[in-house]
């Protein structure tokens, strides 16, 4: 009778047996437990050796088979080839670090650089000086003929008729960035620098800071939700100015301009719709048969061509306000032009059958390729006068 106030296993028991054996010991089915333990078969030498001298001989015959035919070619092969192909410099491996990249102070030009005796050069030789100009104005003129909307607005017809550029003699180098990172080479690991190209500078910080896209897609979601946000403001009257049209609203426009004009009839113009009566509403309904007068399709394929082409037209209007400012701020990425180069800015005109074109270029002439940087570029329409205007009003 005593073992139903016998107390039973906790949860917090501190047995090593498991629960169900441990209520089988304390009713008293089991009357001898034993523990028993598991122990890994140890290595014999006999097995170690063996194992050993297999792995040998394996090694051997594939080394003996394979690695040494390879070994023999390989050194075959180099002996053909000329020394200075067979003493190549292996650059090291670099990780760069993010965050790391640096801008450094320029340097100014000294009277012994190389730079400086090409500048003095330069400016000895007249011809070269004026045909540098010419070079830069014959290149205005191309790049405006090969514009569309310009050859859409002003003509085809672009003849260069006067220019104002001037020459100037950079007193700094163009800065210089590099970045932190590892230095992995055949016999060292380090931390160290290495310098990197302005424009791929530049670019990445375009890509990690989108400006130009941001703004656009704020213009995007400004036209997409406005619409909404006015007519939900106007239905709860916080704004007094009257909603735009519904959705709606714009359906049975669209309808009405799908249907058409209505044509009178020869017995005369059709009778205006009397008013209903206070006590009783005329309550119609188009038919779903019924088809269209102009197109001769159903009401409701009318009906779902017309809420596409709603829907359409809504989003069709984001996509013009998003690609808008797109072409208003997007901006390609700015380029250093090379080390030595000479810097050409000024005014150049163009004269069309429409209008005369000004425009406003800043380049960089290098001397080593004997030609003008095209990455670090700047060209802009400054100025359009038409030669025929009209009243706008």
């Amino acid at each position: 009778m005593f073992r139903f106030i016998r107390p039973r296993r906790s949860v917090f028991s501190m047995s090593r047996l498991p629960r169900k054996v441990e209520a089988q010991q304390q009713r008293g089915q089991i009357s001898n437990v034993q523990t028993v333990h598991f122990q890994k078969r140890r290595l014999n030498m006999k097995t170690i050796a063996a194992s050993a001298i297999a792995a040998y001989v394996c090694y051997n015959i594939y080394s003996r088979l394979v690695l040494d035919p390879l070994e023999r070619a390989a050194v075959e092969a180099l002996k053909d080839m000329p020394e200075e192909l067979t003493e190549e410099d292996h650059k090291p491996l670099f990780i760069p670090f993010p965050g790391t990249t640096k801008q450094l102070k320029p340097k100014p030009y000294r009277g012994t650089d190389p730079e400086w005796q090409e500048f003095i050069k330069f400016s000895k030789d007249q011809k070269l000086a004026q045909r540098v100009r010419e070079e830069l104005a014959n290149y205005v003129q191309q790049v405006a003929l090969r514009h569309p909307m310009l050859a859409i607005r002003c003509g085809k017809q672009m003849k260069l008729r006067r220019y104002w550029l001037d020459v100037d003699f950079p007193q700094h180098a163009p800065p210089e960035f590099e970045r932190s990172g590892i230095e992995i080479g055949d016999d060292y690991i380090t931390w160290g620098t290495q310098p990197v190209d302005s424009l791929t500078v530049f670019r990445l910080r375009q890509a990690l800071w989108p400006a130009a896209l941001v703004k656009s897609f704020w213009s995007f979601t400004k036209v997409m939700f406005v619409d909404d946000a006015k007519r939900i403001a106007g239905i709860l009257g916080i704004r007094s100015s009257p909603p735009p049209p519904s959705l709606e609203q714009l359906l049975a426009r669209h309808q009405q301009l799908m249907k058409g004009p209505q044509i009178p009839s020869k017995d005369g113009p059709p009778e205006l719709a009397q008013p209903p009566s206070d006590g009783t509403k005329a309550i119609t309904a188009p038919s779903t048969s019924e088809k269209s007068p102009v197109t001769g399709k159903k009401e409701n394929e009318t009906d779902i061509s017309a809420t596409a082409m709603a829907l359409q037209g809504h989003i069709l209007r984001a996509t013009m306000a998003f690609k808008a400012k797109m072409a208003q701020t997007w901006r390609p990425a700015p380029n250093y032009p090379p080390r030595g180069s000479i810097l050409v800015s000024g005014l150049v005109e163009l004269d069309s059958p429409k209008a005369w074109l000004v425009f406003d270029v800043k380049a960089a002439w290098d001397p080593k390729t004997r030609s003008y940087d095209a990455r670090s570029m700047h060209l802009a329409l400054r100025r359009m006068q038409l030669k025929k205007q009209g009243p706008v009003g």
